[in-house]
């Protein structure tokens, strides 16, 4: 059930590439905030490759996390502590498959419908992918926090994103760590490297 938990739990996390500078070699130069959201917001393949931890009132679960997205396409790929377990997950918008380990895959229409379905509960499952780059996704009221051109805080759809580290991409700045959170749900990222097409 635990590892159930967070797979279905890191369906949240949907809906030429720049590796990490070097330590090193010196960052370029931050782009100011108004430049950096248009390229973020058009930026539509990328990967990241880190860890996730999800905490609720009665457990608390993470996993190693592979995430590829290619426009629409997006590729899940989470492996408990040593190894154990994992799971793959792998849609677009004709649908969701999640295979995970020793268990018949799942599959459902929308991640949120699947979410529904499983766990009784629902999330802005097509904002993440936005929030995760460090950006409000569109279509939605939104309130920003920010300090000396990094976003710190974002609330959006009645959830929480804190954006404590980031990471200098050619000028861009992307998330290193970040949580997401409302009431008694927590999702921790933490980016350990990004590639992303800018």
């Amino acid at each position: 059930m635990r590892l159930r938990l967070l797979i279905l739990a890191a369906i949240l996390l949907l809906s030429g590439c720049t590796g990490l500078t070097p330590k090193d070699q010196v960052a370029p130069t931050e782009r100011p905030w108004e430049e950096q959201y248009p390229a973020l917001l058009a930026a539509d393949s990328w990967q990241l490759k880190g860890k996730i931890a999800i905490r609720t009132a009665r457990e608390n679960n993470n996993a190693s996390l592979f995430w590829q997205q290619l426009q629409q396409h997006y590729q899940i790929e989470l492996t408990g502590p040593l190894g154990q377990g994992g799971a793959r997950i792998e849609g677009d918008d004709d649908g969701i498959t999640i295979d995970i380990a020793g268990e018949a895959p799942l599959w459902a229409a929308t991640p949120e419908q699947l979410m529904e379905q499983t766990l009784g509960w629902q999330f802005p499952v097509r904002d993440l992918p936005y929030w995760i780059r460090g950006i409000p996704a569109p279509g939605h009221p939104f309130e920003l926090s920010m300090k000396q051109q990094h976003l710190q805080k974002l609330q959006q759809n009645n959830w929480e994103i804190n954006y404590l580290r980031f990471t200098n991409q050619n000028g861009y700045m992307l998330p290193e760590k970040l949580t997401i959170s409302r009431n008694d749900l927590r999702l921790t990222i933490i980016a350990k490297e990004w590639q992303i097409q800018l």
